[in-house]
């Protein structure tokens, strides 16, 4: 009778705890009710809300089996009053297996509370976030709506290029018409370069132009599609269907190898000298800018020569370029750095 006494206090013990169990979890249920779900990273909150639910109803299984074993439990106490030493063995079996169960209660218990707090950490991340980038386009949309009202009252003026770049103007980058008026160097190269090409080359440059490359920076990925535009205008001006445009102007594929493949690929490419390819590519409009303002303060030399500053601007810039540096005018100086007085270093390179 003591130990029925014993049992009968340790299952109300258990009773109490499952009922603070069950106000815990009506708790969190009215916490969960409360969060403003809009806002979460969907996925990973579906994902564990699963998981969630899962331990939740593995968790009132396992209570459901411990207040199973409670009847058998007292049964044995009833029939086995003068138990023997076996049944006694036996009895202390059944409370062992009902303290598992409860310890397995809980331990998704535990789960269930480590689960809500990633919950609100990822809810909180997930905010913050959204309100940097709210903040950001709203930034970038009063820019484009300041630009937009200029060019009404007739006073057009280039879009900036983080403006130009932005995803939300992606469409307009691919569909832009030619420009057949700008002054800048690369644009003007090669509107003179397409003049004198023929469809089938065309064809083959503009479907390597309009291909996203994994090292464009923003301003070689404006300029990539203003020279396309410029090279499907062209082709539709031959009469010829020229290729599909992209989906996109960004790469799905930017790790490093990659990233260093694209530069072997035009690093050989400005090495091979000059070619409508060279003039296409506008990762290297900023190296040809470099090369031309030098080439612009030296002496021309008689026939074929090639000043050797020019030599040496042409093999560095080609290293730089290797190791997927993208050289640019704005750089300033770097040209002037070859000077005549390198022509003595060059000689002994020979």
């Amino acid at each position: 009778m003591d130990a029925v006494t014993l049992l009968r206090g340790e299952v109300a013990a258990l009773a109490r705890s499952n009922a603070r169990v069950e106000e815990a979890q009506m708790e969190i249920q009215r916490r969960l009710d409360v969060l403003d779900t809009g806002r979460a990273p969907i996925a990973n909150l579906l994902s564990l809300q699963e998981a969630i639910l899962a331990r939740t109803i593995e968790g009132d299984d396992a209570t459901h089996k411990w207040l199973g074993l409670l009847t058998p439990v007292l049964d044995r106490i009833v029939e086995q009053s003068d138990g023997s030493r076996a049944a006694i063995g036996a009895l202390h079996q059944d409370v062992v297996r009902i303290y598992e169960v409860a310890d397995t209660g809980q331990r998704h218990t535990a789960g269930i509370a480590s689960g809500l707090e990633g919950v609100a950490e990822q809810l909180t991340a997930a905010i913050g976030e959204s309100r940097r980038r709210q903040s950001a386009d709203f930034v970038t949309t009063g820019e484009l709506i300041s630009f937009t009202r200029a060019a009404v009252l007739g006073q057009p003026l280039p879009l900036p290029v983080h403006i130009e770049d932005n995803p939300m103007l992606e469409r307009f980058i691919l569909a832009q018409p030619a420009d057949l008026t700008s002054t800048d160097r690369a644009l003007v190269d090669w509107r003179n370069t397409v003049a004198s090409a023929n469809t089938a080359d065309l064809i083959t440059l503009l479907e390597k132009q309009q291909m996203p490359s994994p090292t464009d920076t923003p301003q070689t990925r404006v300029l990539r599609y203003r020279l396309a535009a410029i090279t499907r205008a062209k082709i539709e001006e031959l009469g010829a269907v020229p290729p599909t445009r992209p989906t996109t102007t960004r790469a799905t594929d930017r790790s490093a190898a990659t990233c260093f493949e694209r530069s072997q690929e035009l690093a050989e490419l400005w090495r091979a000298g000059e070619s409508a390819a060279l003039y296409a590519e506008p990762e290297l409009a900023g190296a040809i800018d470099l090369f031309d303002a030098l080439e612009s303060r030296l002496e021309p030399l008689t026939g074929d020569a090639v000043q050797p500053e020019l030599t040496m601007l042409h093999r560095d810039l080609a290293k730089r370029i290797e190791l997927g540096e993208r050289p640019e005018i704005a750089e300033g100086g770097h040209a002037a750095g070859y000077d005549r007085a390198n022509a003595v270093e060059f000689s002994k390179d020979l």
